[in-house]
């Protein structure tokens, strides 16, 4: 791929830009959790595009939150929000009660 535009990051610079290691981004895509917007035939580089980084953002937000890499998985494969909010619901009474106990 011949990079045309300043809006795709190799993987060595999204991860500089995101603050996590390169093999966080390795490991996502191995688990079908987050991909490159391209995979380069030729010289086997990935590239993330810009707008990938709100993506990114919310799966470190919901990680941080205490959901398993793989419900988040389901939640974007599946596109359905409310497996995260029937979890967010458990997650938020679990949290009362540890508060209010």
């Amino acid at each position: 791929m011949e990079k045309q535009s300043e809006l795709y990051f190799t993987t060595g610079e999204f991860a500089k830009i995101l603050g996590v290691k390169k093999h966080t981004l390795f490991h996502y895509d191995e688990i079908g959790l987050f991909s490159p917007a391209v995979k380069d035939e030729e010289n086997h580089y990935r590239y993330y595009f810009v707008w990938q980084m709100d993506t990114f953002e919310v799966i470190r937000a919901l990680q941080k939150l205490g959901m398993p890499l793989g419900e988040i998985r389901n939640i974007w494969r599946r596109g359905r929000r409310s497996i995260f909010w029937r979890w967010w619901i458990r997650r938020r009474r679990k949290l009362t009660r540890r508060l209010n106990g």
